[in-house]
């Protein structure tokens, strides 16, 4: 068993009742049992892209046997299944799952990077990250998720970047 964090958002229809189903479909997998749900946080659409609805957003941590490709496509199942459209740079949507980070794994191909490079200048999904899974670490560099910097400014967590900037703290 591996724990691996999926962010969740949703800005279109019921934010809420299209977190909790999936979380719900996640946990009924044979392969995941949840183990923690975050907060639900309301954010503004990012700067940049074409949503215009405001953001329900969380992180769910979870226990799986699934390796990263099977639990990517089982996020974009659950997508589909809620009649995502992807429409437009960060459109609006009813569901939203990223696969955040899966312990000890990293991964860099063109549909699946982790851990996903987008975690340290997101506050929406570095909190609630933290939050249910306070002893997460980048897999090559060691550093806890938690130890990075909350001021919002985007700071890819890849490996070469991520050392760059720690080292010059």
């Amino acid at each position: 068993m591996t724990l691996a964090a999926i962010g969740l958002g949703s800005s279109l229809g019921d934010r809420h009742a299209w977190l909790e189903l999936a979380v719900r479909k996640l946990d009924a997998r044979p392969d995941c049992t949840v183990l923690r749900t975050s907060r639900w946080v309301r954010t503004p659409p990012m700067r940049g892209g074409t949503a215009r609805g405001w953001f329900l957003n969380g992180v769910v941590l979870i226990e799986t046997t699934a390796t990263p490709e099977a639990l990517l496509h089982a996020c974009r199942a659950l997508e589909d299944d809620a009649a995502r459209r992807r429409k437009g740079h960060w459109g609006d949507r009813t569901l939203d799952l990223d696969l955040l980070v899966v312990d000890g794994v990293t991964y860099d191909d063109p549909w699946l990077i982790l851990p996903h490079p987008g975690i340290a200048g997101r506050p929406f999904v570095l909190d609630p990250l933290i939050e249910v899974w306070p002893e997460a670490k980048h897999p090559t560099t060691g550093v806890l998720f938690a130890d990075l910097p909350r001021d919002g400014r985007p700071r890819p967590v890849r490996d070469g970047l991520l050392t760059r900037y720690l080292h010059r703290r």
